[in-house]
């Protein structure tokens, strides 16, 4: 695949994100050079065997694997400096290898977040984007981790990616649910 190129004006990016990005320091993210002019960057990715991921495609279940891996890849961003409010997260930024979403296939097109939108709020719509509102189940999925996000933090986020995986991961093994215990 060729090179992917972005321009952007009227922003400044500090000098180490440039760093962490062009060395390639941080996986989470798709290899790429910047070319500085003034206050005109301009971005060339290096997609290699990688290519835009058709969340279309994806069950339930591998959406909110991948959900989760953005969660997770956002972390690891921030182990690197750069905070996951600074980079944009829409499906279209979203590359993988052989379409698969484990965090060893997806990497994120880095792409600066000028408004600088709290995480949180970033995987909701990610995720209003990918499940399909016209299947109940998926529908009723974006309300809840709407919810989600609007009572707690990312931790809470987290926990209830995780018991939906489980409970899918239970439902295609034909496994029975975990007890839940009385609070």
């Amino acid at each position: 695949m060729e090179r992917i190129r972005q321009d952007m004006t009227g922003y400044r990016m500090p000098v180490y994100i440039e760093e962490i990005l062009t060395q390639n320091y941080c996986d989470s993210f798709m290899r790429m050079s910047i070319l500085r002019e003034k206050g005109n960057y301009s971005f060339s990715y290096k997609p290699g065997i990688l290519n835009r991921l058709d969340t279309s495609d994806l069950s339930l279940y591998e959406k909110l694997l991948l959900l989760r891996n953005l969660i997770k890849m956002s972390e690891s961003t921030e182990d690197h400096l750069i905070g996951a409010e600074t980079y944009l997260l829409e499906p279209e930024l979203i590359y993988a290898k052989d379409g698969k979403v484990n965090t060893d296939s997806i990497r994120i097109m880095y792409y600066p977040d000028k408004k600088k939108l709290d995480f949180r709020y970033k995987i909701v719509l990610f995720a209003d984007r990918i499940l399909d509102k016209g299947i109940r189940e998926e529908r009723e999925m974006a309300e809840r981790l709407r919810e989600t996000a609007e009572e707690g933090d990312l931790n809470r986020i987290k926990l209830f990616l995780d018991k939906s995986i489980i409970r899918l991961e239970n439902r295609m093994t034909g496994s029975p649910a975990p007890m839940q215990r009385r609070s």
